[in-house]
């Protein structure tokens, strides 16, 4: 795809976002309209705001999607979760860094004998 393509494609998902939280537009739907898959979508949104500056939001519980930012109040809540995301991969991060590559089996096999936590809900 052409930059001038690629441009194109930008502007029109901008203009596909409602002003303000209350009725995002879900993924699949942008994906659907802009003839591209979810993932280029949130890659295109990722790009926007990283180096377009564009203040493109995400609701993840119902009605979940994509809205532009119009208020401190819906930047807070945009920002809440993906504070909360990251925190949770630099501790995963974390705890790979602290394994050791050369007895980890073996700490492995000797929890496996302990009880196991219940199923994650």
């Amino acid at each position: 795809m052409s930059e001038e393509a690629l441009t194109d494609q930008f502007e029109q998902l901008v203009a596909m976002l409602p002003e303000g939280a209350e009725k995002p537009v879900s993924i699949a739907d942008l994906a659907t309209r802009l003839n591209t898959n979810k993932r280029t979508i949130t890659a295109w949104v990722a790009f926007l705001i990283n180096h377009k500056g564009v203040p493109i939001g995400s609701r993840r519980s119902t009605p979940s999607g994509y809205y532009l930012i119009t208020s401190d109040e819906e930047r807070n809540n945009a920002i809440a979760p993906l504070t909360a995301q990251a925190l949770e991969e630099l501790k995963r991060a974390e705890k790979l860094r602290a394994i050791d590559l050369q007895t980890w089996r073996n700490n492995f096999n000797d929890n496996k004998k302990k009880k196991q936590p219940q199923a994650f809900d």
